[in-house]
């Protein structure tokens, strides 16, 4: 992809949109869509946060289906759909190649399915050899049985005039090969002229209605199939014998003597008038066609009438002979004749049938008893076996039999689903050694032959995951060169063959032999695989001559096609050499030379095109030419210079894609092996200037972009750059795959304000009715191109957006690093800082990688400027090596410290393990530069780095190092910043360190592979206020291996997360250290997780309440981890009882990508635990506060009451007497009117009252 644009979270917003609005026109399909919740981190504590890894793309679960999973390495493809978001996923899983797709609609409008061809043998677990159908309603899968052998289905075409399927590819039926139709209601149904000699690339409707072929045919079958008969010795030594009633007589009693027939000296006898059977059980399958057998003759016994039943059918042989005494031809069945005089008798199968058991029943006999003296089989299956026991036996008098030879160390093995015992091995790609296996057939005649390598299915081994690729190589011919076939996988689920040879052998002598050689391939899908060889079969299609006679020196009289063959559906008796003759589009190979390769054939109204690999006789035109009413013709410029893959017609445009660079009699700008001409202009036109590599495949893609649904052309094939296209639009790396919008007329990875990734590869694409497009292929794609980072917000919902960069991590030079503790493969940016002083604003990654930088290449640190309108992009120059690792990094003040596996010199300095970067002067400080930390001969690698809460010269440093200079210094180091030195924290650890956290100003927690005190621990407390190690409180005995990551959900370390690596095997691990004091493991990850880092986030939205966490919390695991039942992930989140995927990266290749960390320009602080009181101490809280503000307000007024009595001049009543001498009860009682003044108008208070 290009650079993605900032503004990538708004594209993804606005795809979301577009695909939820098209998804929503669409009716009920396959694909179901499911929104998957995100969880609603609050990330404002923490202010700017990020993730980095080794990831070229990302995104965000968003759906049930969206793959974790990348594209296929080994050939396999899917049946794909794409999700709201963009994304491509799978409907239903090919173990191979899906090559062709076409909607089988009746003439009624009702749509049976979906055909889908290919080389597969399972299609959605399904068993199903080459073609299927797809219900695109329901998902389901239909197996097409009554193929007899089917390599591949290359073409398709859904006629629904007719109710037709017609298939095309390399495969034969009950009498047709390589072409047959499937019609609605029959089932399949061979066409008048049972298909072609050579395999069939194409299939398309012509403008009147017929049906076109395009392939590598030359004949049509019906007219020239000889074969050569009863050739082929199947062999009886390697089976295991037995019999019933066998003679007690010596020389006369081994059944299995008459396997090798010696004449009368070895025979076999049943006992004296007794019937009796011999039976024959095979290590393979075969198909006889002549059964041989010589007669006992020992003192006049001998047999009279013998049955031959097969297995595993249970059925009764019928048998033709020769009648030996009247020489006429005679047939039997259950009741079959034996002459006691003839030498041998031969008697020919009615039917082909295939067996793996036989026995022979002896009815009758002659003289006192029944036996035979011989028993032979033969077959037209030219088979050579890589197991040698199964080849043509040696005691057969056959001068020159079947063998194979075998190189490495192979075993023998038989699984339910093949059909003969097979040799497997496995092999280190580390050091392979050698592994071969030669197999040389017993080829008794010269001709055409088919040569077909057979592969045993791997479920039945349960080696699926290990099967790899191999190539074939043959020599076919006495003066001929090796010729190599194309590599293929061993993947396939179940049993399947190859075409790997299609042409002329030469019939073996004393000085030569052909032979075929299987060995494994050297790119292989992983660093074990397993290799598998069965048996190779030569399937001879004619006994011609190279120069087109047959070896008697009679007319082979076959009709030459050259390609391309014109069948109208409504002829249905066997097409004559005068029929072919008048066809314009069958006679327009005649007009190219021998040896045409058809590989398309479209038709756009009354003209049709035709590409591949020719030239016409006169030179006229190359690789592409039209035929139309007038004939054939040369498209404009004489075609193209090199050979044609593929046609895409699109409107008037027709999109061609192969192996050229330019029109066959002229210039013309930007035909980089891809390029449209138009039909109606006649003109030719480039995509941009094209791609740098042969183009396989052009597919109609539909996307969702920012601007709204767009049609694309998805070029497929062996390209690694869209070529640069003028001064304004550069070359963009790609891998095999890109996309040319038409609307836009730009390639979609050069669209600034797209980020969509899309990698892999696309074979075909189909419209299915009130539906959805439907795609095959085996795609990678995320939602976000972001090499190396990405900035995470979660205001409007998750969302990620990508840095202005384009990191390339850098594998080489990595295994003298790779260590046992930390997981190894560190590439990428590992670790990240925001600095945000002096009104910068900066983003720095770390790590192994390299970026195009403002000033050019950048190695291993990049500093992004946030604040430049030109997305400013430095790194920190060439003081450090190219080949440095960085691991960590920390803003202390205005420096960067950049720890790692880092060597280089600033100045006069030696750099190792640490360095110090300047960010208000943009350079290395000279003077200031740590001393060298030294170790072992593994190097040195810091891990951690963190300063002492209030304090600002202590910084420790962590890892794998000896010493600081000569101090010594293992594992821990502090640097003085203030006086530029370094200081030993003491020297009871060593080891490695691989995290720190301060759990206050004095305690710091340690994790890592350690030794301290002459203890082995994973994880310690180091007290820097007394400079002492000392043990961590809770129980540590169950850790199972280092620590290599610490989270805490408390600001506390009495509840903390560690993760790491197991010491015994290397397995993932994350444990909880719970409230009693121990940790406890958090299951659910699956085989070959690796864990990079963990951390603690807090949500807007609560989980329910659990032992792992608080309800405000969440745990997100990164790394490359694998989720059973989902697939690989790059982060996950663990809520305390489930795990729920996050992230999903790619990286190179189209591989699973990882996240190494999260970062985040604050650390994160947590709010008081969210645990939730019982219902009766809240009803209790409550009443409290609210008794105390009733008293409280008591209190107020009372108080109010005394102010206000105070301010209106109220003064106590005298307590002398009165004068009247009223008694002192009637002075102290006041009058009824002034106890009610105060209510009504006279509420006020006027004065003193008047007694």
């Amino acid at each position: 992809m290009g650079s993605p644009s900032l503004l990538a979270s708004t594209s993804s917003l606005s795809r979301r949109l577009w695909g939820i609005l098209s998804l929503s026109v669409a009716l009920a399909s396959a694909l179901t869509v499911t929104t998957v919740p995100q969880p609603s981190f609050d990330l404002d504590g923490l202010g700017h946060v990020a993730l980095a890894g080794d990831f070229n793309a990302i995104s965000v679960y968003e759906y049930l289906g969206q793959p974790g999973s990348s594209a296929f390495s080994n050939g396999s493809e899917s049946l794909l759909s794409q999700l709201p978001n963009g994304v491509f996923t799978s409907l239903a899983s090919a173990d191979a190649a899906i090559q062709a797709l076409c909607v089988h609609q009746l003439k009624d409008g009702t749509v049976k399915g979906i055909f889908v061809g290919g080389n597969f043998t399972s299609l959605g677990n399904v068993p199903v050899t080459g073609v299927a159908l797809f219900n695109p309603l329901d998902g389901k899968v239909t197996a097409l049985d009554g193929l007899v052998k089917v390599g591949k289905v290359q073409a398709l075409l859904c006629d629904r005039e007719t109710n037709t399927v017609y298939v095309g590819g390399d495969f034969m039926g009950s009498n047709s090969s390589n072409a047959i139709a499937w019609v609605d209601g029959v089932g399949w149904t061979d066409l008048p002229f049972d298909g072609f000699d050579a395999p069939v690339k194409t299939i398309t409707k012509s403008p009147n209605d017929t049906i076109v072929f395009g392939g590598t045919f030359n004949n049509l079958v019906n007219a020239s199939s000889p074969r050569i008969k009863h050739a082929q010795t199947v062999n009886l030594v390697s089976t295991s014998i037995t019999a019933e009633q066998t003679t007690d007589l010596s020389q006369f009693d081994d059944p299995a003597a008459i396997v090798c027939p010696a004449g009368k000296g070895r025979q076999w006898l049943l006992r004296d008038g007794q019937r009796g059977s011999w039976t024959a059980n095979f290590k393979f399958l075969f198909r006889p066609t002549k059964l041989r057998i010589r007669n006992a003759n020992f003192e006049g016994c001998g047999t009279r009438l013998f049955r031959f039943t097969a297995f595993p059918m249970n059925g009764i042989m019928n048998l033709t002979y020769t009648d030996p005494a009247t020489n006429t031809s005679m047939h039997c069945d259950a009741w079959c004749p034996l002459s006691a005089t003839a030498e041998f008798e031969d008697f020919f199968f009615v039917n082909e049938v295939a067996m793996n058991s036989i026995r022979v029943d002896i009815l009758d006999f002659y003289g006192a008893s029944g036996g035979l003296a011989g028993i032979e089989l033969f077959q037209d299956d030219i088979y050579s076996f890589a197991s040698t026991d199964l080849n043509e036996p040696s005691c057969g008098g056959v001068p020159a039999k079947s063998s194979s030879a075998v190189t490495g160390r192979w075993f023998e093995t038989k699984g339910l689903d093949a059909d003969s015992e097979y040799l497997s091995t496995y092999l280190s790609m580390d050091q392979p050694g050698p592994a071969s296996v030669v197999f040389e057939p017993h080829i008794q005649q010269s001709g055409e032959y088919v040569v077909l390598m057979y592969t045993p299915g791997c479920r039945q081994d349960s080696s699926c995951t290990a099967r790899g690729q191999v190539n074939v190589t043959g020599t076919y011919t006495r003066n001929g060169d090796p010729q190599p076939a194309p590599p293929y996988y061993q993947t396939n689920d179940f049993a399947k063959y190859d075409t790997v040879y299609r042409g002329f052998v030469d019939a073996a002598d004393d000085t030569f032999r052909p032979r075929v050689t299987l060995a494994p391939a050297t790119n292989q899908p992983s660093p074990v695989v397993n290799i598998v060889a069965q048996k190779v079969q030569f399937l001879m299609i004619t006994n011609s001559t190279p120069i087109g006679t047959s070896e008697d020196g009679s007319d082979s009289g076959s009709l030459e096609l050259n390609g391309l063959y014109e069948f109208d559906p409504k002829q249905t008796d066997t097409p004559k050499a005068s029929d072919v003759a008048k066809s314009v589009i069958s006679t327009a190979g005649s007009r190219l030379r021998t040896g045409a390769k058809v590989k398309a054939v479209v038709s756009k109204d009354s003209t049709v095109y035709v590409a591949g690999e020719f030239s016409a006789k006169d030179d006229s035109f190359q690789h592409i030419f039209t035929i139309g009413p007038s004939g054939v013709a040369s498209v404009t410029q004489g075609g193209l210079d090199a050979p044609v893959n593929s046609l895409l017609l699109q409107g008037d445009l027709l999109y061609v894609g192969g192996q050229f660079q330019n029109t066959n009699s002229s210039s013309t700008t930007g035909l980089g092996f891809v390029a449209s001409y138009n039909t109606k202009t006649r003109e030719w036109g480039g995509l941009g200037s094209g791609v740098n590599g042969r183009v396989k495949e052009l597919v109609h893609i539909s996307l969702n972009l920012t601007r709204g649904a767009r049609d694309g052309i998805a070029v497929s094939g062996d390209f690694t750059m869209i070529k640069a296209d003028g001064a304004n639009s550069g070359a963009v790396d790609v891998e095999g795959f890109a996309v040319w919008i038409p609307s836009e007329k730009q390639w979609l990875e050069r669209m600034s304000n797209e980020s969509i990734s899309l990698g892999g590869i696309l074979s075909a694409s189909i419209n299915v009715p009130n539906s959805n497009i439907l795609y095959s292929g085996s795609m990678s794609s995320q939602t976000d191109a972001a090499p190396g980072a990405v900035s995470l917000r979660s205001k409007n919902g998750l969302d990620v957006q990508a840095f202005p960069i384009q990191l390339v991590s850098n594998q080489e030079g990595r295994a003298n690093r790779k260590r046992a503790v930390v997981p190894s493969g560190f590439t990428g940016a590992v670790a990240g800082v925001f600095y945000l002083n002096d009104g910068k604003n900066y983003t720095i990654l770390g790590g192994h990688f390299s970026a195009q930088g403002n000033d050019g290449t950048v190695n291993n640190v990049v500093i992004i400027d946030n604040k430049s309108t030109n997305n400013s992009v430095t790194g920190i120059g060439n003081s450090l090596d190219a080949s440095s690792l960085v691991l960590s990094m920390v803003i202390i003040d205005q420096f960067l410290f950049i720890g790692g596996s880092i060597t280089g010199k600033v100045g006069n300095n030696d750099i190792g393990g640490l360095a110090v970067w300047d960010m208000s002067t943009m350079s290395f400080p000279n003077g200031s530069q740590p001393i060298r930390l030294q170790g072992s001969a593994n190097g040195v690698e810091v891990h951690a780095i963190t300063r002492r809460p209030s304090n600002k010269r202590e910084i420790y440093v962590a890892g794998k190092f000896d010493q600081a200079g000569s101090l010594p210094c293992p594992s821990l180091c502090i640097f003085d910043n203030n006086a530029k030195q370094w200081e030993a924290p003491g020297i009871d650890v060593s080891g490695q360190i691989n995290v720190l956290y301060w759990a206050d100003i004095n305690t710091l927690l340690v994790g890592g592979d350690m030794n301290i005190n002459n203890t082995a621990t994973y994880l310690a407390i180091y007290d820097a206020k007394a400079s002492s190690w000392r043990a961590f409180k809770g129980d540590i005995t169950n850790i199972p291996g280092p620590v290599t990551s610490i989270a805490v959900n408390a600001d506390t370390i009495d509840s903390i997360f560690i993760s790491g690596t197991s010491a015994n095997g290397g397995a993932a691990y994350v444990m909880k250290l719970k409230s009693d004091g121990k940790f406890q493991a958090l299951t659910g990850l699956g085989d070959n997780t690796v864990i990079r880092s963990v951390q603690v986030l807090e949500l807007q939205d609560g989980n329910d309440s659990n032992d792992f966490l608080e309800d405000n919390q969440v745990l997100l695991v990164m790394g490359s981890l694998n989720l059973p039942n989902f697939g690989n992930v790059s982060a996950a989140t663990f809520n305390g009882t489930d795990w729920k995927p996050l992230f999903l990266t790619t990286t190179t290749g189209n591989r699973p990508g990882t996240i190494a960390s999260l970062f985040s320009q604050r650390q994160q602080k947590f709010s008081p635990g969210g645990k939730k009181l019982a219902k009766g101490f809240v009803i209790l809280i409550s009443l409290a506060i609210a008794l105390g503000l009733v008293f409280l307000l008591v209190c107020l007024g009372v108080l109010a009451s005394y102010i206000r009595r105070r301010r209106e001049g109220y003064v106590p009543m005298p307590t002398t007497p009165s004068p009247g001498g009223q008694s002192p009860d009637m002075q102290e009682r006041l009058p009824p009117s002034h106890l009610f003044s105060s209510i009504g108008q006279n509420s006020g208070r006027a004065g003193v009252p008047v007694v």
